[in-house]
């Protein structure tokens, strides 16, 4: 794949052209929106720790929990969409200990489903 755009005159853009352009890039990408993957985990994993904190105490009938991530990772969206994050949490209070799937589309709205204790 050629990235260089060729001039009308028959030459490729000069150095300066393309350090120019390639300098833009992360202008552009910030106006975009674009984060990396671990950005987006590390923006999302905030709301999915406290919304897992906040489901965790209402089953366990604990008012003290603590949930720590267990597993994350990038899922693309179908067809096409955008980029979630999911979230394994464990969350432990009062002597009881509940695992969730936590899926968040962006940093305010997160999916809950329970998971089974592993064995």
């Amino acid at each position: 794949m050629q990235c260089a755009r060729q001039h009308p005159f028959g030459g490729f853009a000069s150095a300066p052209d393309r350090i120019a352009v390639i300098g833009l890039l992360p202008f552009f990408a910030l106006l975009s929106g674009c984060l990396s993957d671990a950005e987006l985990l590390a923006e999302n994993s905030r709301i999915a720790l406290q919304t897992a904190e906040m489901r965790g105490a209402g089953e366990l009938d604990c008012p003290r929990v603590k949930a720590a991530i267990v597993t994350e990772k990038e899922v693309p969206g179908q067809p096409l969409g955008e980029l979630y994050s999911e979230y394994g949490v464990r969350v432990d209070g009062c002597g009881r200990t509940v695992f969730y799937d936590i899926e968040c589309r962006d940093e305010k709205i997160c999916a809950v489903r329970e998971k089974p204790l592993p064995e």
